[in-house]
């Protein structure tokens, strides 16, 4: 299967997800330095193609088209491909009246032309009709449409009060009102103050460049492919299947599966391994002034041991936060779960549920959530026309039940198993551990007072030792235990390892596609959900100072 060629490289072409960018606009009529401003807008696209460096992506300029601001802003954004990283632009009209009217209102020949120019070379045109509203309600109104449409606002401003009702003072409260993030042309001065709001969306645009970026060997997704293809080819044949069926994957949504698969994998070993570091160096780090203050008081230089034990914990813990890696562990888990079930429900022509954050618990995702982003354009690879429900039913029934349900029931049951035993392991290690320590100060106690004096030697200073280190290495196994969220999880997978088994059921009795279809579509809530959950109970997991 020749998925992908086997070069080693950057995440490219069709593996880049793309991204559009809705520029609204809310700017005043009368520009005295129209080139200050164009060159203050061109500083703004300049800033998100930088944000978006490595993504493909499209401006989408909204706008009413009103003299001044408006207009200008229309035409750089359309006239900027070829000057950033943007592969195309477009304009989109929200217009009070119909476009022929609203051009032949424009005072001037000049202006009329312009405003026709612009409207020829418009997507789309929509009319927004207020009834039983004056002109400025009409407007007051298309310009909070705006605001809430656009991704940022451009805002083209002196910064004094609306002369007007709908002005563009009162839609600048309005997108701070409404957490709409908003890039500030100070109309006196040309100065760009970028405004960061709780829509979170440049910091999502962040996320999914961060995302493009990631290098990952095209031969290591290529074997995944194959791997993962050789495992559904096998299972469609064993129910009677032509893998045909699944062939198209392999040119679609496969290959953004492996990849995300490889690159949750490498965020987890990351965070994994540096949180176990951190607290086995914080535990070492005891024993090793323990060590040193009751063995070897004479060679103060053994604590610069101890220097070089906190020293990595620190360097963990910076690696850790610059490189992003529990954010992107968890993040990058979530979509390769998602596009897992895609994989399936894709097969049947049914889409699978994307992470909507209107519908999102709390804390499960953000406003703007990247990964809704890059799982609706990841599904777009996946055109409807690959589907035919005219296959032979049973044998693709057995197979979706084998190759998802099945599959996924044996992967929690192994998972919770694990989380289990770990949790279990962990806790009697410690358990033994304060024991034994309670051992040691019960020896004390019952006076044997020398062991605490300062003739450290022998046996005594060995018990004193114990007395210290065992606490902390205890202590540390109870912070992995705790920071892993193992006996949560195992529950979790224990209760989805029941919920799938009910929906396995059900799907072994249906008879029809639409039951199947529908019974699917359960499966896909089902795992949803536990992925939201599983990244609620990680979402504040970062690596901490022990």
């Amino acid at each position: 299967m020749n998925t992908l060629s086997e070069k080693s490289g950057p995440a490219e072409g069709r593996l880049r997800v793309p991204s559009t960018v809705r520029i609204g606009v809310s700017g005043q009529r009368t520009l005295v330095d129209e080139l200050q401003v164009a060159m203050a807008v061109r500083q703004v696209l300049e800033r998100l193609d930088q944000i978006l460096r490595d993504t493909p992506h499209r401006y989408a300029a909204i706008t009413s088209l009103s003299e001044g601001s408006d207009r200008l802003l229309a035409g750089e954004v359309l006239d900027w491909p070829g000057r950033g990283t943007a592969t195309d632009t477009e304009l989109r009209l929200l217009l009070p009246m119909e476009k022929d009217e609203y051009i032949s209102e424009c005072a001037t020949h000049a202006s009329r032309e312009t405003c026709r120019s612009l409207v020829d070379r418009a997507s789309s045109v929509e009319v927004i009709l207020s009834e039983g509203r004056d002109r400025d309600g009409a407007c007051e109104e298309i310009g909070h449409t705006i605001v809430r449409y656009c991704d940022v606002l451009v805002v083209i401003w002196d910064g004094k009060p609306a002369r007007t009702r709908g002005g563009t003072a009162d839609m600048v409260k309005y997108a701070r009102m409404v957490g709409r993030t908003l890039f500030w042309i100070d109309l006196t001065t040309g100065k760009v103050t970028e405004e960061r709001h709780s829509d979170g969306i440049l910091e999502s645009f962040q996320c999914l460049n961060s995302f493009n970026s990631e290098t990952v060997g095209e031969k290591e997704i290529a074997d995944v492919c194959r791997e993962i293809y050789g495992r559904f080819t096998e299972k469609a044949r064993i129910f009677g299947l032509d893998p045909v069926v699944i062939h198209p994957l392999t040119e679609t949504l496969l290959p953004h599966f492996s990849r995300t698969v490889l690159l949750t994998k490498r965020y987890e070993r990351r965070y994994m391994r540096a949180g176990s570091l951190v607290y086995a160096l914080a535990a070492a780090a005891v024993a090793t002034v323990a060590i040193q203050t009751l063995f070897f008081p004479a060679v103060p230089g053994l604590l610069w041991i101890e220097v070089a034990e906190m020293g990595a914990v620190l360097f963990l813990l910076i690696a850790s936060r610059v490189g992003d890696w529990h954010r992107k562990w968890i993040d990058y888990r979530f979509l390769s779960e998602r596009l897992r079930t895609a994989l399936f429900l894709s097969i049947f022509c049914v889409r699978a549920e994307t992470p909507d954050t209107a519908m999102k618990p709390m804390f499960s995702h953000t406003p703007n959530d990247w990964i809704e982003v890059a799982f609706t354009r990841i599904l777009e690879t996946r055109p409807l026309l690959y589907c035919d429900l005219t296959l032979p039913f049973e044998e693709l029934k057995n197979f979706i039940l084998s190759a998802w349900i099945d599959d996924q029931i044996s992967s929690y049951t192994t998972m919770s198993g694990w989380n289990r035993q770990r949790h279990e392991l962990l806790s009697q290690a410690g358990n033994t551990l304060f024991t034994l320590t309670l051992v040691l100060a019960a020896i004390h106690a019952f006076g044997h007072d020398h062991i605490w004096t300062a003739d450290h030697s022998g046996m005594a200073a060995i018990l004193a030792a114990l007395t210290i280190i065992f606490p902390a290495v205890a202590g540390s196994l109870g912070a992995i235990r705790i920071k892993r969220e193992y006996l949560h999880n195992s529950e979790r997978y224990a209760h989805m390892v029941r919920h799938l088994s009910l929906i396995g059921l059900q799907i072994k009795r249906v008879s029809t596609i639409g039951t199947l279809v529908e019974a699917l579509e359960a499966a896909d809530e089902v795992t949803l959900r536990e992925q939201q959950d599983w990244r609620v109970v990680f979402r504040f997991g970062e690596l901490e100072t022990p």
